[in-house]
Order: structure tokens, then C-alpha cells, then sequence
């Protein structure tokens, strides 16, 4: 064997492995020899990806697929492409993956396929290609294209499927029990997944009078232990050393996306079954009063405002508003309003020049109590947001809520649910993107001025 077949062995054996580290050292040394040897720019690529460079993947692997023409080895470079783009540029990877298709890869890529193709709203394709592979990914994938088309039914019994498994990590807490079927009597522990937005949505398909335990993010602890007051609610969701399982003694165990299969095989809306701290809205209230202008009268409206949605791993780029565009069209058209910054991040900068705008940052930062951030949108008049977990907080409290929607959202905002219309929450109000807009949002942010001046107009009368 010569040296080059032992280095590109090597780099093989240490990628399968998982040992990146180790994969990009051997490959280098490849590149070294030969700057155009295809298999090592793959091994390169394929590290980068599994480290989580993303970026850096899809310029080396389109790099080692302009040095080949080889089918064998084009199909994977393709799917390694697509599989880079999907989390960013999801109409890019669908156009990677159909190209992996023409050489001839087969379940992973379609599995990849039934994720892409529901991110860009071609949700009976996803569940096309869901058929053609049969194992845990593809449950989930085909669950989110099932509930965008309104089957609720069959995307949670979907859903369910993946419980502790590697897309569902989460739910492998289980305390030694065995997990609820949905009518056999006893004590039942619901258990947080995902995050706390999620935990909110989740719990909207909870029975009022549930009376068993409820375990959540510790964001999540006093605003469900109020909201639910039949349960024992424990905040320790992020903790490894449990000791009130052993007082408990509960019989059955259910993760709170598990809810859907027994308590939502119908789309529903709800909204106020959550309730915030009435002491904390009055201390809102009255720090609203003292923050605000002093020639600002007590019947001026009072609107949140956040504008971006999700963190890059999960379209932000797509979700979010850009801030030129919202200030323009919302501060300088309404001077009229109390607007309160809700956003997750730091926003001092973009806020400088904008003194009409609150900015309470220590209620809303990530890790807040979010039993502090309720309180304070439950004394507001409205929340104007892009789509992120606000939403949820707002929904679930009964806030109205006005959400500004990309073209291919989430699938709790299903266009199936109605062009104004969202799952789970009666308050909420969407402005969707359109194809025409081409993800621009100046149409968007026309309609919700358009409808801030109505609103205002029907208030005065």
C-alpha cells in the first residue's frame, strides 16, 4: 500500500470515527501532495460538517466536485452539500439533494428530502419521500409535513415515534417508568422538551385540571405551577440528580410533545391558559407609567416589538425583520405609541437614536424569568413580533399578538391554518410573506403599519 492510500485510510477510518481532528490532518497532508485529489477535499468537507462548519463545507465540497466527474463519488459530495444547506438555505439543499438523487443515493438523501422540501412549503413531496425510507428521522421529518397540512391525527402518532431517540433527546428521561398510553389510571409525569417556547406550546394541549407532576425548564417553573395549580410543578428539567421522583411515586411518564397524540388529533385554538402574576403586571404597569414620556397621555397604546426570529441554525436570516425597515415603518410612522423592546439580544445601538422606544433588556435577555417577561406583555396592548418564542408567551396568556410570517414558516404557522390565522393561539394575528416578495418584507411591514393606524383610529372613536 502506498503512502498516499495509507494517508487517505487514515483520514477515511478517523472521519468515520468521528475524530475530525484527526481526518483534517491526514487530509491535509493529502492536499499537500495533490491540491486536486477529490477524495481528500470530500474528507475535508465532510469534517468541516460534522464540526459544525457548515460554511466552510459547502465552498470545499463544491470544490471537490468541480474536480470530478465521477458519479460514484458526486452523489455523496451532493447529499454532504445539501446537508450543509439545509439549516440555511433550504431551497438550495433541495436542488443538492435532487442532484444527489441523479447519482444514485438513496434512503439518507430522501429522508433529507422530506425535511427540505417541508422547510420550502412542498409538504405532500415531503411525505412522498418520507415513504421511500423507513426509520427514525423520517418519522419526524413526515410528523412536521403532516401537521402543516392540518392531519394532526397522524403527525403526532409521527411525532411520538421518536421519543428518546437521537432526534428527540430530551425525552429520554423516563424515571424508570414506563411512558403513558393516554387512559391507564395513576400518576402521570409530563416532562419538558425542546425549548421554553415549545414547553408553552406543548402545554397548550394539557388539560386545565391536570393534577399529576409537571417537570420544565426552570424558566418555565412559577408560570406553570400558577397556571396549572392541580399539579406539582418542579423546575429541574436541566438537572442529571432528581431526588422528588423518589416522593412522587408516579406510574407513567409522557414527554410533553406525547400530549399531541392523546389530547390534539384535532387542529384547535386556545389562548389564556396561562396567567401571569397579577403583582408583577402592577408593578409593570407602573413602570411603564414612570419610563414613559411625561406629556404622554395614560390612554396611549403600549406595543412590544421584537424583530428577529430564531437563532441562524433555525432561519434566522429568513425569519427576522431587518431593523432599517421596522424603525422606518413602525417608530418614525407612529410616534404616537409606547413601544417596548422585547428583543432576546442587546439592542442598545439600534436604539440610540429612538428615546421613544423602552428598552427593559434585564426582563427580556435570554435566561430571564420568564415569569417576569409574562407580567410585562400582560400589560401591554399589543405585541408586534417576528416569529420566535414570544409568540407562544403571548398566545398562551391571551395577548394580542401580531406575528410577521416568512413564506415558509414553522408549521404551527401553517397556511393551512388560515391566511391570518395560526394553530394553538386565538390571539394571534399573521402577516405572512408572499412568492412575490421574493423574502423582502416591505409589503409585510405595510399591512402592519396599515393596521397599527386602524386600530388606533378605532380607539379614538
Amino acid at each position: 500500500m502506498s503512502e498516499t492510500d495509507k494517508l487517505h485510510l487514515e483520514a477515511q477510518r478517523a472521519m468515520e470515527q468521528g475524530d475530525t481532528l484527526k481526518a483534517l490532518t491526514a487530509a491535509d497532508e493529502l492536499l499537500r501532495r495533490d491540491p486536486s485529489n477529490v477524495d481528500a477535499m470530500f474528507i475535508v468537507g465532510t469534517s468541516m460538517l460534522l464540526g459544525g462548519h457548515e460554511g466552510s463545507a459547502v465552498v470545499v465540497l463544491n470544490a471537490a466536485r468541480a474536480h470530478t466527474k465521477d458519479p460514484a463519488k458526486l452523489g455523496p459530495i451532493w447529499d454532504n452539500i445539501g446537508c450543509a444547506l439545509q439549516e440555511y438555505q433550504p431551497e438550495e439543499a433541495y436542488k443538492a439533494f435532487l442532484k444527489a438523487l441523479e447519482y444514485g443515493e438513496g434512503r439518507g438523501t430522501y429522508d433529507n428530502l422530506c425535511n427540505v422540501a417541508s422547510q420550502i412549503g412542498k409538504h405532500e413531496e415531503a411525505l412522498a419521500y418520507s415513504d421511500k425510507v423507513q426509520s427514525v428521522n423520517p418519522a419526524h421529518n413526515r410528523s412536521f409535513a403532516l401537521m402543516h397540512l392540518g392531519r394532526w391525527a397522524e403527525g403526532w402518532a409521527e411525532f411520538s415515534k421518536c421519543a428518546g431517540t437521537a432526534v428527540r433527546p430530551r425525552t429520554e428521561r423516563d424515571y424508570g417508568l414506563p411512558r403513558w398510553d393516554g387512559k391507564s389510571p395513576g400518576k402521570v409525569i409530563i416532562h419538558g422538551e425542546q425549548g421554553v417556547g415549545d414547553e408553552i406550546m406543548f402545554m397548550s394541549m394539557c388539560p386545565a385540571d391536570f393534577d399529576g407532576v409537571i417537570e420544565c425548564n426552570p424558566r418555565n417553573e412559577t408560570l406553570f405551577a400558577r397556571s396549572f395549580p392541580k399539579a406539582k410543578v418542579y423546575g429541574t428539567l436541566l438537572q442529571n440528580m432528581l431526588e422528588w421522583p423518589l416522593h412522587e411515586k408516579a406510574d407513567w411518564h409522557l414527554e410533553m410533545g406525547g400530549l399531541g397524540e392523546f389530547f390534539a388529533t384535532q387542529p384547535f385554538r386556545r389562548s389564556g391558559f396561562l396567567a401571569a402574576d397579577p403583582a408583577r403586571c402592577a408593578m409593570w404597569d407602573a413602570w411603564l407609567r414612570r419610563a414613559s414620556a411625561p406629556d404622554v397621555p395614560k390612554s396611549q397604546r403600549r406595543v412590544g416589538i421584537a424583530w428577529t426570529g430564531g437563532t441562524w441554525a433555525t432561519g434566522r436570516a429568513k425569519r427576522s425583520v431587518p431593523f432599517s425597515l421596522l424603525s422606518a415603518k413602525l417608530f418614525d410612522q407612529h410616534p404616537d405609541v409606547t413601544w417596548v423592546n422585547l428583543e432576546y439580544e442587546d439592542r442598545k445601538e439600534e436604539l440610540a437614536a429612538y428615546t421613544q422606544v423602552l428598552n427593559p433588556h434585564w426582563a427580556t435577555k435570554k435566561g430571564a424569568d420568564l415569569d417576569d417577561l409574562a407580567a410585562l406583555v400582560s400589560s401591554l396592548d399589543l405585541v408586534i413580533t417576528a416569529t420566535q418564542s414570544v409568540v407562544d408567551l403571548c398566545g398562551a396568556l391571551g395577548v394580542p399578538v401580531w406575528v410577521m410570517v416568512d413564506e415558509h414558516p414553522q408549521w404551527r404557522y401553517a397556511l393551512k391554518a388560515g391566511e391570518d390565522r395560526m394553530w394553538f393561539y386565538e390571539s394571534a394575528r399573521l402577516f405572512r410573506q408572499k412568492a412575490q416578495d421574493n423574502g423582502r418584507w416591505e409589503r409585510v411591514m405595510n399591512h402592519v403599519t396599515t393596521a397599527l393606524h386602524q386600530m388606533k383610529l378605532a380607539k379614538a372613536a
